[in-house]
Order: structure tokens, then sequence, then C-alpha cells
């Protein structure tokens, strides 16, 4: 293996966990994020690398920024309105 080789191999390995790209991923920029990502993705055929990168930084978007993914909502059973009128009826 080369030296390019290996230094290449280094770098995925490192960029390609998951509590570094937790840590990192919110405080880069859109543009500084997606570049690594992008690297990870195309040059180095880690994509599922990226994909964690991604889901990292977007926990720090808000509402309008590029990665927003919005709020995970629990399942809410819904509710029938018929019970709120309490008259034996509508039971």
């Amino acid at each position: 293996m080369s030296e390019h080789q290996y230094e290449l191999t280094h770098f995925t390995a490192v960029f390609s966990k998951h509590d570094l790209a937790a840590d990192l991923a919110p405080r880069l920029s859109c543009i500084e994020f997606e570049a690594l990502a992008g690297l990870l993705r195309a040059a180095l055929g880690e994509p599922a690398s990226a994909d964690t990168w991604i889901q990292e930084h977007a926990t720090n978007d808000e509402l309008g920024d590029a990665h927003y993914r919005g709020d995970t909502l629990e399942y809410l059973v819904p509710i029938d309105p018929m019970d709120d009128l309490g008259c034996d009826s509508c039971q």
C-alpha cells in the first residue's frame, strides 16, 4: 500500500466514526460539511458515512436551513371529536 493510499484509508477510518460526526457536524457550516460529506461519498466510496454526517449536521439546522428535517414527533393517537360531546347518543 502506498503512503497516499494509507493516508486516504486513515482519513476515511477517522472521519467515518459516528461520535466524531456527532461532535463536529452540527458546528460546521453547510458548505463545510457538504464538502466533507462529498469527499466521503464520491472520492472515498463511503456513502453511509456521508449520510451520518448529513444526519448529525441536520440536528442543528433550523427551519429554512438546507438540511433541516423538522421536528420528529411521536405518533399521536387520533382523538374522536365525538368523545368530547359526552352524550350517550354519540357513543
